[in-house]
């Protein structure tokens, strides 16, 4: 008997037309309720067999960030744990892994321009998916990761007019001409869940998590969910702590 994700991937394996599991990726963990939901743009990497995933059903609670946190190919996922860690005030992989996380396209590239399809007609095609994301784990706060998925997450999933900006959230890192907003805190009320969730977004840590400023992005995503009453995670959920701290476990966890 499929299970829920098992289910929602076929489905959208049907939707779009995608036949080959290297052209797409859906989960990067297990899906479940959980106060905190991640959301990036879309999977990157190759298509030629050489994409990383930690699993393709993800039903044992395998986490892409975890596994692959020492892997320079997924060099995100370093930088994710470390600042989910933070935000969450937690230093137990056991948590960690129970942190859901997507993307708003589910199509994979190495960039952008690398896409089949535009980035809009891509998130349409992903949107009823993600909806069925969305109610599975309703999260209170979503995390949005890189500009591009806030602003594809505003267009596809919330209500129009509803979303809310904190203007005095704004982090800003040099960025030739212009600055680029690295950190920003919004209230919008999200479709699927028919209710107002606090939005955050970062910008992506593979461009960013370098500069000085990633530290005040860190620092300020703790305050914003500790203030949420998300952190510390462990009093939210009552989620078992590991034994070991995070930094004593291998690649593999």
């Amino acid at each position: 008997m499929q299970s829920h994700m098992e289910q929602l991937d076929a489905e959208y394996r049907a939707a779009s037309g995608i036949a080959d599991r290297r052209d797409y990726k859906i989960y990067y963990s297990h899906i479940h309720p959980f106060p905190l939901l991640v959301l990036g743009q879309n999977p990157g990497g190759e298509t030629d067999d050489t994409d990383l995933a930690a699993s393709a059903t993800y039903e044992l609670w395998e986490h892409d960030y975890l596994c692959f946190r020492f892997d320079p190919r997924f060099g995100a996922a370093g930088h994710m744990c470390k600042l989910l860690a933070a935000g969450l005030q937690t230093r137990s992989v056991d948590v960690l892994r129970q942190v859901p996380a997507t993307n708003v396209i589910f199509r994979r590239s190495r960039d952008t321009e690398s896409l089949k399809l535009a980035p809009r007609k891509a998130a349409a095609e992903t949107a009823p998916f993600l909806r069925k994301i969305l109610i599975a784990v309703n999260p209170e706060v979503i995390l949005l990761v890189s500009k591009t998925a806030y602003e594809i997450f505003r267009e596809f999933h919330c209500e129009e007019g509803s979303v809310k900006e904190d203007a005095a959230s704004r982090i800003y890192t040099p960025n030739g001409r212009h600055n680029a907003c690295i950190f920003l805190s919004a209230r919008a009320r999200v479709r699927a869940l028919g209710r107002p969730v606090q939005l955050y977004m970062i910008g992506h840590p593979s461009r960013y998590a370098a500069r000085r400023e990633w530290q005040e992005v860190t620092d300020s995503l703790s305050n914003a969910l500790q203030r949420s009453g998300i952190a510390p995670i462990e009093k939210k959920t009552g989620a078992l702590v590991s034994v070991k701290p995070i930094e004593s476990y291998g690649t593999h966890v």
